[in-house]
This record gives C-alpha cells, structure tokens and sequence, in this order.
C-alpha cells in the first residue's frame, strides 16, 4: 500500500488499454508528492493493477518536459513571449474638508484589481518586432470633451489597451516604433509598474498626464499614450564624451485621450498634431551612477476641460520635464520638475488667458537588504489658477462638497507626502507593499468660476497595500 495515497484511485479507475483515462491518472498522479511521480512510482503503480501500462505511459509523457504549447501562425517569427502583471491593492482613504461646517465625504474601503495585464512580443528577426500589451482591468468609460454625447464623440476613457506597436531595430543607432505606447514625458510615468517606489504615481505626475475622463476634471492630459510614429536612439561614440548620451523624437497625434483613435465630427480641430524630443545622458563617477535629461513635448490639440463653450475644447499645450536620478549603492534619488503652459487654460469661465502649472517629485529609496526597502516621496503641485478636483490628484480619495463653492471644488495647490516599504518575496516577480500618504490641498476656490482661490484647505490621507505578480 503507498502511504497518503488514496486506497478508492483501485476502485474508480479500473485499469484500461485505452488513453481514455489519461487526464484523470494524470490528475491523480499529480497531488502525489514530486519525489514519488518517477518510472519506479508508475511501475509500481501498474504491477498492483491501480492504472495500466498504457496510462502510466501517458503520464510518463506528460510529467516530462513539455513541447510548446503555444505557436506562431506565421512561420517568419523567430521568437514569441507572453508577459503580465497582476496588481491586487487594498486602498483606505479618508477626505477631510477643513472648511467651517462642511461635510466630509464617505470614505473609501475597498480591494480591488487595480491591473491585469496580459501581452505578447514577437521576434521577427532582422531587427522587426511587436507588442500588444492590454490591461483587462481597465474601465471602458467614454466621454466627451464637452459631456454630451453628440460633442465630438471623442473616447476619453481609459480603455484595455496599454501598448499596440510595431518596432524596426537598427544596430547601434536605435529603434523606430509606429503605434500607441506612452510618449518621452515624466521621469514617473515612465518608470514601470514593477519599478516604482510609490503604490500609486504622485499628484503632479496624474495632473500633466493623465487624461481628464469627464468634462469637470482639470487635468492636463499632456502626455501619456498617443499613437503615432517613435524614434529612441543612442549616440554612437562608444569611447568619447557622449559614450551615455541618448536622444528621442516622436510625431503623434496631439489628443491624449487614452484610446487608438480620434473622431473629428466637430471639427474642434482634433486633426492637429504633436510633436515630442527629448535627450539624457547617463554614466557614473567613482560610485555615484547618474541619469539626468529633459522632455518636451508641444500639442496642437489638447483638453483645456471644464471652460465653457466650443472655444475651451482643443488647445494647444506645451511643457517640459528636466529630471536628474543618482544612485550609490542601495541609495537612489529621483527628482523631477514639470511645466507646462496650457492656452486658455485658467479657470475664469471662457477666459483666454494662459495656464502655467507646474509641479515636483522628489523619490529618494533605500534598500535595507535585498528584500526590503523604504521609499519616500514628495510631490507639489501648483496649477497656477486652474485648479484640481482632490479625486483627479488622489487617486480613489472623494471629493468634499463645500457650499460656498458649488459643486467643483478646486483647489489651486497640493502637497504630497508618502511614506512606504516594498518587500521582494520573489525577487521583482513577487513583491509586496505597503503605504501611507498625505495630501494637503490648499487656496480652494470660491464661489462662482473665476472669483479666485482663496478659499480653506482639505485633507485627504489614507494607507495603501497592493501584492503584485510578474511574469
């Protein structure tokens, strides 16, 4: 009798010629200890009649090592990978409106998925390659620019896909890359998922690049994802002065709205383009490694969201990020500016007057040993009069409601304090955090648009967890 091995397998799988019962034994065969699944285990398994020779044969076949289960259609590709990331995070955040007599909204208390991402990279040769990368944890929410329906039509939600591109490789000089992926604008949107210090990306980062999803939101949708034509490259002087030096230009369409494509039914002047460059450098000096450059990038269409009238919709916008990242050791730093100058962008109703927000992270880390590590992060925000929502900045905190300033609730400035440790129960595959975060949103505005912001502050603050898994 084999110990822990259940005596009923005899009696519901009588033994047999066939194949019929393969998947069955080979269920069976696999609760049994990996020690036990060998030739001597089948063996023994056939000589006391529990399973046939033909199913230990089978299973024997299939404890080895697979075959490819998965194969190109087309016979050029020479390589073909999946990835993708699984983000579960628990968020508990409180506002706190500290004007007189008002209303704290409800707090949030949820888990949810926040990613599941699930993509594919083919390996052409010869230098041609793709990607198709979605998150199937993504909202399909569409709006339009105006709110209605019948305004453009324009999909601004955030929709599953992450990442659809083709890319030529050229050796020493660079990759060209046609598609939708996310243009060379912030030190923080850039970094990945699985490499951020912060559970969530600060509030100046969301405000520049993230698209403004209703027709009150504030944000800037600057940068981000937009399709259009890429070109990264390096400079090729292996032994000179610019042996670090890297560069990077891009033509896309000039409307960040988080989608393939754009309609242009009124004529709001969607067809505009945009145009981004870029250029860094990297190296190291004694132990200190570096990395510092700048982004630009100038959008002929861009959301001027929450002005009234046709006039509001399709700015242009054009910013910049200059950013510096040095590291010794288990020691890194990370400081970046944003600004950006927004036509028509201030808040006074139809006012032309120009915006010019701008904002600061400050990232420093610290691993304590390989697995663990501490992170701090401070971010300021100043939309330079025209304003933010707390839930544009602050992702899942709730907006007040404050009677004397209508329904919008805008806040001028924001500070941003967060405090974490990430640990590695897998390496980077696995990896566990956890947060707490302070936002501080200062000079509300009062009243009617366009009567200033002068206004008391409100708190938002809460912790954040998340367990991530990579492959």
């Amino acid at each position: 009798m084999l110990t822990g091995h259940p005596r009923w397998i005899h009696r519901a799988i009588p033994p047999s010629a066939g194949f019929a019962h393969c998947f069955i034994v080979f269920f069976f065969a696999s609760i049994v200890p990996a020690s036990a699944q060998n030739r001597a285990t089948l063996d023994l398994l056939v000589k006391r009649g529990v399973i046939s020779q033909a199913e230990a044969d089978c299973v024997g076949q299939t404890s080895a090592t697979p075959a490819a289960l998965i194969n190109a259609k087309n016979s050029a590709v020479k390589g073909l990978q999946l990835e993708g990331m699984i983000r579960l995070q628990y968020d508990f955040f409180t506002t706190e409106d500290k004007a007189s007599g008002a209303a704290n909204p409800p707090s949030t208390n949820q888990f949810e998925i926040r990613h599941a991402y699930l993509g594919a990279l083919a390996d052409l040769g010869n230098g041609w390659g793709g990607e198709i990368e979605l998150d199937f944890a993504a909202s399909q929410q569409t709006q339009s620019p105006t709110g209605g329906a019948a305004s453009g039509n324009v999909a601004v939600g955030q929709n599953s896909f992450e990442k659809v591109v083709i890319t030529k490789k050229i050796p020493d000089y660079g990759t060209l890359t046609a598609g939708y992926r996310k243009v060379n604008f912030t030190q923080e949107e850039l970094t990945p998922w699985s490499k951020l210090k912060a559970i969530e990306r600060s509030p100046a980062t969301r405000y520049f690049d993230e698209n403004f999803a209703s027709s009150t939101s504030r944000r800037l949708a600057l940068a981000n994802r937009h399709t259009g034509l890429y070109w990264d490259g390096n400079v090729t002087n292996p032994d000179g002065i610019l042996a670090g030096a890297y560069y990077s230009l891009a033509v896309t369409d000039g409307y960040n709205n988080q989608n393939l494509q754009v309609s242009n039914a009124d004529n709001l002047g969607y067809n505009r383009l945009a145009y981004w460059a870029a250029a860094g450098y990297q190296g190291a000096i004694a132990d200190w490694k570096y990395d510092f450059g700048v982004h630009t990038g100038l959008s002929q269409t861009q959301n001027s969201n929450g002005l009234a009238g046709a006039a509001s919709q399709a700015n242009a916008e054009w910013g910049w990020n200059p950013y510096v990242t040095v590291d010794r050791g288990d020691f890194e730093l990370s400081v970046e500016f944003l600004q950006a100058w927004v036509q028509r962008g201030r808040a006074s109703g139809v006012s032309t007057s120009e915006a010019t927000p701008y904002g600061i992270n400050l990232t420093p880390s610290y691993k304590i040993n390989p697995e663990w590590e501490v992170s701090f992060r401070y971010s300021y925000l100043d939309t330079n009069g025209r304003g933010t929502n707390i839930s544009d900045a602050i992702r899942n905190a709730n907006n007040p409601t404050f009677a004397g300033g209508g329904t919008t609730n805008l806040f001028n400035t924001v500070n941003s304090y967060y405090l974490g440790v990430n640990y590695d129960i897998v390496g980077p595959s696995v990896k566990l955090s956890l947060g707490y975060e302070i936002d501080d949103f200062t000079n509300r505005q009062i009243g009617a648009a366009g009567t200033g912001f002068t206004g008391p502050r409100a708190v938002a603050s809460g912790f954040r967890t998340q367990l991530q898994l990579q492959f």
